[in-house]
């Protein structure tokens, strides 16, 4: 069996285990997605029944309490009203808007920051990876050269 032979088989062999590693790492994705689609399927069935028993619950209200009673109604905006605005008076205060809102700022620079790093050690990593691959390929590029160089005398 010849060096180019035995190289060559070696080099099927390294590309039919990338592309069963790929394989099987697509299908660990596809399954994963798929128990995924099957969670959020759940997910969206439980609120859907949810919502529709909120919607029964407050139809249901709605039958009890008639609909011909416009001042009720009245009475209610303006409870709602009431309890907003001492809501509003209270928070302002005691100063939880302002504590609210700095918190909101330290968190947009934390988020930031974290966003930038990952984005930056993503990127190194791909370079990186990408400058073993094409060293790799240069190797085999110097490889195949020196098997044709020694093939090539011994034809003559």
């Amino acid at each position: 069996m010849s060096l180019t032979a035995t190289l060559g088989r070696a080099k099927d062999d390294a590309m039919q285990h990338f592309s069963e590693a790929k394989v099987d790492r697509m299908a660990k994705e596809n399954d994963e997605l798929k128990m995924e689609n099957r969670l959020l399927r759940e997910e969206l069935s439980d609120h859907r029944s949810e919502h529709k028993q909120v919607l029964d619950m407050l139809e249901k209200a709605r039958i009890s309490d008639g609909e011909s009673a416009p001042t009720g109604r009245r009475f209610k905006l303006l409870r709602l009203i009431a309890v907003g605005g001492t809501v509003y008076a209270i928070v302002t205060k005691t100063g939880a808007v302002d504590r609210v809102k700095a918190w909101i700022d330290s968190m947009r620079g934390t988020t930031d920051r974290f966003a930038a790093d990952v984005s930056m050690k993503a990127s190194d990593a791909a370079h990186g990876f990408g400058d073993k691959v094409e060293h790799a390929g240069r190797r085999l590029e110097q490889t195949g050269d020196r098997i044709e160089q020694v093939a090539r005398p011994s034809e003559r």
